[in-house]
């Protein structure tokens, strides 16, 4: 009785390790990745902090993305929000220059966003036209 009993106990206790939450793993342990942070402005927060991570294969091929954005209050954090999925990348032409435009959620326009890579060290927010943002505020991520 007593073996059935400790045999029971032990495989609930598996039973309920097995079904508690495991962290995330990471995309892909080998993947080459790019990492952008700024603040960029908010309409009804002090601003929001931004970290764009882009993964690309062993081939430099843009894989998956993931979105950090914490919407502040002044120092505090108001709300978090994390955002996954494919990205791609084209060239945009203007003028004589051709520059690398950065498409978050490629096949979904609802939820698709577009920065320009404008230097080598930062992209900027593209307005939903894929136009750049008409405006005297700031819309760059410097990469990390």
């Amino acid at each position: 009785m007593k073996t059935y009993f400790a045999a029971a106990i032990l495989g609930l206790t598996v039973a309920v390790a097995g079904c508690q939450s495991q962290p995330e793993a990471p995309i892909n342990p080998t993947a080459q990745k790019e990492i952008y942070s700024g603040m960029l402005p908010c309409a009804d927060c002090s601003g929001i902090r931004t970290t764009l991570t882009l993964y690309r294969d062993q081939h430099d091929s843009p894989t998956r993305f993931e979105l950090r954005e914490e919407y502040m209050s002044g120092s505090t954090v108001k709300l978090n929000a994390v955002e996954r999925g494919d990205w791609a990348s084209h060239k945009y032409q203007e003028g004589i220059t051709q520059e690398d435009v950065y498409t978050i959620n490629p096949d979904a326009d609802d939820a698709q966003r577009q920065y320009l890579k404008d230097a080598v060290n930062a992209i900027e927010q593209l307005a939903p036209s894929g136009n750049r943002i008409e405006s005297n505020l700031n819309y760059r991520l410097l990469s990390k």
